[in-house]
């Protein structure tokens, strides 16, 4: 169990830095805030479904950038300041810090958007006299997924990497990639495969590549929570997809930094 020890003193430490109090009050203000939005739709009748869609796009959005930046130093940055050997120096051997930073880390994104959705949970069903439960736990589900995603590949990051600013290099660029620029990949594929730029209905091989990234996976899946008669693709991209692909992505990189870190000469 020592890696509890280390996700302990590592939410603790962010709860003495004020993260844990700066993140959460981020996401309440973003993500509770944008419920409201559809009220100011023109022509459109409000429903909770359109506020907790669009606060689940905000979130899709700023959970991957505060789950990197909450976690992409939680080794690396160690390890420049020379402090990973005196840690590594008691009980816990390196996968068990690798284990106890996500974990700490984890716990810091993951009660930020519980205390967030709660108030937006709130906040909707005051606004539109109702909440659907089950759309509103599968959404919340979903975010916190792809927190502890994100988590998990910034860990895995900064297992791989021994500096600062290496560290943010690669975790700016996994943004980039995964958050922004991953359509881009089927869209190049199909104008080299077909020819022109894709239009809907697109075929079934562009969905899949598309939703390989974890933030496409999250936003299919929570259309398809909210919205699930108006889902796109084939039904083997429904929900079990989006798991799996999320579930990819937090085991496959945080492997490969412990790989990394367990061969790393930290002398």
């Amino acid at each position: 169990m020592n890696w509890l020890v280390v996700a302990r003193k590592d939410f603790a430490d962010a709860v003495r830095s004020r993260m844990l109090w700066s993140i959460t009050a981020i996401f309440t203000v973003m993500i509770a805030g944008t419920v409201v939005l559809p009220q100011f739709i023109p022509e459109t009748e409000p429903t909770a479904a359109m506020g907790l869609g669009i606060a689940a796009e905000f979130a899709g959005m700023l959970v991957p950038i505060t789950a990197l930046v909450a976690a992409y130093l939680a080794i690396a940055g160690e390890r420049e300041s020379g402090s990973i050997k005196l840690l590594l120096g008691l009980p816990p051997s390196r996968g068990e810090v690798v284990v106890g930073k996500l974990v700490g880390r984890a716990g810091v994104v993951a009660l930020a958007v519980l205390a967030s959705f709660a108030v937006a949970g709130v906040a909707t069903a005051g606004l539109y006299g109702s909440l659907p439960v089950t759309e509103f736990l599968l959404v919340t589900g979903l975010t916190l997924f792809l927190g502890v995603t994100f988590v998990s590949v910034a860990i895995g990051i900064s297992s791989a990497t021994s500096t600062r600013s290496r560290a943010m290099t690669f975790a700016v660029g996994v943004y980039l990639v995964v958050s922004l620029l991953w359509d881009l990949i089927p869209q190049g594929l199909y104008l080299a495969l077909v020819g022109g730029f894709p239009t809907p209905p697109h075929p079934e091989w562009f969905l899949v590549i598309q939703r390989l990234s974890p933030s496409s996976a999250y936003s299919a899946g929570v259309a398809a929570s909210l919205i699930p008669e108006v889902a796109t693709g084939p039904a083997y991209l429904g929900l079990p997809f989006t798991l799996a692909v999320m579930t990819a992505w937090t085991l496959v990189p945080l492997a490969l930094g412990y790989l990394w870190f367990r061969r790393a000469d930290l002398s």
